[in-house]
């Protein structure tokens, strides 16, 4: 086998290039950070710098979109569990607030009873009679409890400081053991004595159904502003015929005025009443245990 030797100019230049590699790392060793090759990695990333963040900036969305795509079942669940809390929570709320206006309610009602009418039966609606031929409702309280045909049925409200206004309802028509049939002030049998405020005058307000009752028989000089500051409001008047009182006692809100109807009798006038009740959310009540031996037949 004939070998031939490796030409001498190639064995110093490789000697050399070893020699001068080991003496610049022994100088840039020595001078620390102030050495050839820390200058020169210093060139090398401030050269490269600019590109790695371009780079960057070019992959990151795609890394963040592909990362997202692996987290999006999850997040899915999650969003689905945050609504779910949020309508339970809504829920929870408008709860809150129905039992809050109940109590506010019976509050107002048993203030009612308390300061004005201690005798008084109150009573839960059981059921709503509205039709096209009567308006009445259905309480859960009959003669085992003290009621009878004819007595007043009311609500309360609150008003200015500790008061409480009672609002009419209607009166009892229909009466057994354990439950009793109020006839509402709106139904078109209904009749009762007003008093407007702050006129004083009088007239008679009979229901008309799904309309405002009407109260006729006010003087035709009697001045009715029912768009000034304060609502003209009609109250249940007292009276007596004959030794008999009026059914109603004296006082109790029916509505206030909504509209003076114009009559061709120079003598009265009439208007319409918006009720001071609204009969379709009316939940609790107060029947008045009056002495039926002097009730009237009318209001």
């Amino acid at each position: 086998m004939v070998t031939h030797p490796r030409p001498r100019g190639t064995r110093l230049l490789v000697v050399a290039l070893v020699s001068i590699s080991l003496a610049i790392i022994t100088v840039d060793y020595r001078e620390g950070d102030g050495g050839p090759l820390a200058e020169a990695g210093r060139w090398t990333q401030t050269t490269m710098a600019p590109l790695q963040e371009a780079v960057s900036r070019v992959t990151r969305p795609v890394g963040d979109f592909f990362s997202g795509l692996a987290h999006l079942p999850s997040l899915q669940r999650e969003n689905a569990d945050l609504k779910t809390e949020v309508a339970n929570l809504q829920a929870d709320l408008a709860g809150i607030g129905d039992v809050q206006e109940r109590l506010q309610t019976l509050t107002d009602l048993l203030g009612l009873q308390r300061q004005l009418f201690p005798n008084s039966v109150p009573a839960v609606v059981i059921a709503n009679g509205v039709s096209n031929f009567e308006w009445s409702i259905t309480i859960d309280k009959g003669s085992d409890d003290g009621v009878q045909v004819d007595q007043p049925v009311v609500a309360g409200s609150s008003a200015t400081g500790s008061s409480v206004t009672p609002r009419l309802v209607g009166r009892v028509t229909e009466v057994t053991a354990d439950s009793a049939t109020v006839e509402l002030l709106i139904d078109q049998n209904f009749a009762v004595a007003g008093r407007l405020s702050p006129t004083r005058a009088t007239g008679l307000v009979q229901g008309r159904g799904e309309q405002d009752p009407e109260m006729d028989g006010i003087p035709q000089a009697t001045n009715i502003e029912i768009n000034g500051d304060q609502p003209v409001q009609v109250f249940t008047m007292s009276y007596e015929i004959n030794g008999q009182r009026g059914r109603y006692p004296p006082g109790i809100l029916i509505g206030e005025v909504s509209s003076v109807i114009q009559s061709t009798n120079a003598l009265e006038t009439a208007v319409t009443v918006r009720p001071a009740v609204d009969f379709s959310a009316l939940e609790y009540v107060l029947v008045l245990r009056t002495d039926q031996s002097q009730g009237g037949a009318g209001g």
